[in-house]
Parts: C-alpha cells; structure tokens; sequence
C-alpha cells in the first residue's frame, strides 16, 4: 500500500480475521471496518477519509477478489461525509447489498447503516467475493442482534 493510503489510526486487519458479523472489540464511534478474505482496513471517522476495495492489491486498502478479472482493480470506496460513512462503486460489475438492493457505477453513493453490512461483488462465473462492512455507532463495536 502507498503512504498516501494510510490515515492516522487506521490499522490493517490480517486474513484470518473473526467475522464482522457480530461487532468488533474497542472501537471508535464512528469507525468504519473492512473486511475480505485476505485481510482488511479499519479507520476512524474523519470528513472526506476514504477505504478503497478492489482486486489491486497495492492500490486499494482492502483486497477483494485478487485473483478474478471481473472484479475491477478499485472497484468500490467507502467515504466519511457529514458523519456518516457512504458507499460507491466505482467498478464494472454491480455490487449486491442485502434485500437484494444491487449498486451500480453509475448512481450516487449511498450511505451505510450503523452495524454490519455484507456486500457481495459477482466475479466469473459461480464466484462472489464478500467484502464485510462494520460502522460502529455511539457504542462503539458491538452488535446487538434482533430480538
């Protein structure tokens, strides 16, 4: 990863990491975490701070779908604007959200939940390459499930 990617606090996460899904320990309100199979990215909030994704390895924060061609090279970003963390793609292939909501390159940014959200980019043929997102709310990590 070039310098210039780097934001003060942020943290690489490893592959191998534990799931998303259920929180994670000790973080800032505000902060936006990243997650693929190979590893990911977790920043602090900050106006215009922005965690890119995409099967380039040296020139996106997290990467997805290294060895797939249909997975553009920075395919999506997540973006800290007016407090909230908002998702754009930037790649060929739409990106699945949950409730079968698709986002395509060619909308606007949409802003992420607090908590987690999956994101699935389609690849070749039978593969779809998760990239796990978590927002951390006042509380900070945890994720409190649905009664």
């Amino acid at each position: 990863m070039t310098p210039e990617m780097r934001y003060p606090g942020g943290v690489l996460l490893s592959g191998g990491h534990a799931s998303l899904a259920r929180g994670v320990a000790h973080a800032l309100p505000g902060s936006v975490h990243a997650l693929a199979l190979g590893g990911g990215y977790t920043v602090g909030p900050g106006e215009g701070r922005t965690v890119y994704f995409g099967r380039n390895r040296p020139l996106v924060h997290v990467c997805l779908g290294e060895d797939d061609r249909e997975v553009s090279r920075r395919h999506g970003e997540l973006t800290c604007h007016g407090g909230r963390w908002w998702l754009r793609n930037t790649g060929r292939r739409p990106i699945r959200l949950p409730r079968s909501r698709w986002l395509f390159a060619e909308e606007t940014a949409i802003p992420l939940a607090v908590g987690y959200t999956p994101l699935f980019v389609p690849g070749t043929p039978d593969r779809e390459h998760l990239l796990e997102v978590f927002v951390a709310g006042q509380e900070g990590g945890s994720s409190q499930p649905d009664p």
